[in-house]
């Protein structure tokens, strides 16, 4: 098995920390990016131009290591999407602290910037297990919302990260779901929770915000007998030019994706989640996609389930996206 960072340590540990680490990494951005950095290497994927700056060195893996970490996080957006999300992305790997992929911030600056850490002492292992870098990168394929509305921008990149890494071939359907059905429950309504345009607390944010896009997505397969998913909402807002650079209302958001694949899924899901607790029976969905969680933790797939389908066309492999090489 193969370790990172992320995961010897709980991955909703790391989560909270991102979160932290986004408010204090404004505070010192600009002095950050003026800082010595060694020149850009641009490198393409999917057509769009990655500057990647490295600010200090690793001791144990080569740049060409760390440029196949970025090409093959930008792969797994790709794959997802079907097109990078921003023409140009500005990426700052700072290189500091302990072995593994500390966490990253996202930002509209110049069409896309990236600001991410990992130590000094990071293995080629610890960078094929990153998602943190994939993590960051869907950020850009969704318009910057209101501050209320910051749960469907973490939601959304904690939901569709490890599936885009599925269908990527980077990750495999078992261990996604055996985190999700591990890790969900923390986007479950607590006492006094008030819905989630007014419950900014880290669950509800991160993994209520999941939680939102997972019943969409099973919606969507539902009601269009698996032809259309929450992926290709998605698309749709991306191809309507709905990227971090531009400032949307969430209503505009999801009507866009509605008219992608034909439903109000959406828009409803959202008038029933965003002022009320609304909490979902994750146990019934679990049965209903046929994943069974056994006693040791791992779980096993049920093919005879209602919704059996729906969970395999969630991370069916995508054709694999072109890019050029650094």
């Amino acid at each position: 098995m193969q370790f990172s960072l992320g995961r010897l340590l709980p991955r909703t540990f790391l989560i909270a920390v991102m979160a932290i680490c986004a408010f204090a990494a404004m505070v010192w951005l600009a002095s950050e990016r003026e800082q010595a950095a060694s020149p850009a290497t641009s490198i393409s994927i999917c057509g769009s131009t990655i500057d990647v700056r490295f600010q200090g060195e690793t001791n144990a893996v080569a740049q060409t290591d760390l440029m196949n970490w970025v090409h093959r996080a930008g792969d797994a957006v790709c794959t997802y999407y079907g097109k990078f999300p921003v023409p140009h992305l500005g990426l700052d790997v700072r290189i500091r602290g302990g072995a593994g992929v500390h966490g990253g911030v996202t930002y509209p600056t110049s069409g896309g910037y990236i600001s991410i850490s990992l130590g000094a002492g990071t293995t080629v292992e610890q960078l094929n297990d990153d998602w943190m870098l994939t993590h960051e990168m869907i950020h850009l394929a969704f318009p910057e919302m209101d501050r209320k509305h910051h749960w469907i921008e973490e939601g959304i990149s904690v939901y569709v990260e490890p599936i885009a890494r599925v269908q990527a071939g980077q990750l495999s359907a078992e261990r996604m779901w055996h985190d999700v059905v591990r890790d969900m429950p923390q986007g479950e309504p607590e006492s006094g929770d008030k819905g989630l345009d007014h419950t900014p607390t880290w669950g509800r944010t991160y993994w209520g915000g999941a939680m939102f896009c997972l019943l969409a997505d099973v919606r969507t397969r539902e009601r269009t007998h698996s032809q259309k998913g929450l992926q290709d909402a998605l698309r749709g807002i991306l191809a309507a030019g709905g990227n971090i650079t531009q400032d949307w209302e969430i209503e505009r958001a999801f009507a866009v994706g509605d008219k992608a694949t034909g439903t109000t899924v959406l828009t409803d899901l959202y008038q029933e989640m965003r002022d009320k607790p609304d909490p979902v029976d994750l146990t019934g969905l679990w049965k209903q996609l046929g994943i069974q969680r056994q006693k040791d933790g791992s779980i096993e797939f049920d093919s005879s389930a209602a919704d059996a389908e729906t969970r395999v066309a969630i991370t069916k492999s995508q054709v694999a996206s072109q890019h050029g090489q650094p």
